[in-house]
């Protein structure tokens, strides 16, 4: 597993690299002040990643901590298969242990209520939004210089 998990690890640093590398006024709204309020977009960006890597099994999964009453309620996602996460947003929070998180498990994630989980790669949402991640995407492939732009 360990050997793997750097390999997570790894990967989640290019892409977020990646990310860092495109211009804000290219990246949608909602991923211009990367990494506040964009763990849901890069979290299936990077769902969608995992997939064209060949690497299954994980899931989006968004979560809420704190309470509204005194203002501490805040929400996150990130991916997970089992225990392992892998969160390439976490330094939006001030208590988070580093920038990008992979580990199995992730006993910050634990302080998380979850919904349940939902696929991980964006191309397999119906929802409203997913297709304004299609751009970004491409771009990201540009830039890690592993896939055509076009695929």
């Amino acid at each position: 597993m360990e050997m793997k998990l750097s390999r997570l690890i790894q990967l989640a640093q290019e892409f977020r690299n990646a990310i860092e590398g495109i211009s804000v006024e290219h990246r949608p709204v909602g991923m211009r002040d990367f990494p506040f309020g964009s763990c849901g977009d890069s979290s299936l960006l990077l769902g969608a990643y995992l997939s064209d890597m060949d690497i299954d099994g994980f899931f989006y999964v968004c979560g809420e901590r704190g309470s509204k009453a005194d203002d501490s309620w805040t929400s996150h996602a990130w991916l997970q298969r089992g225990s392992c996460v892998i969160d390439i947003t976490a330094d939006q929070f001030q208590d988070a242990p580093t920038n990008i998180i992979v580990a199995d498990p992730s006993l910050w994630h634990q302080q998380f209520q979850t919904e349940a989980p939902q696929p991980a790669d964006f191309r397999l949402w119906t929802g409203y939004g997913a297709e304004i991640l299609v751009p970004m995407y491409s771009s990201l492939k540009r830039s890690l210089g592993l896939f055509p732009a076009d695929s």
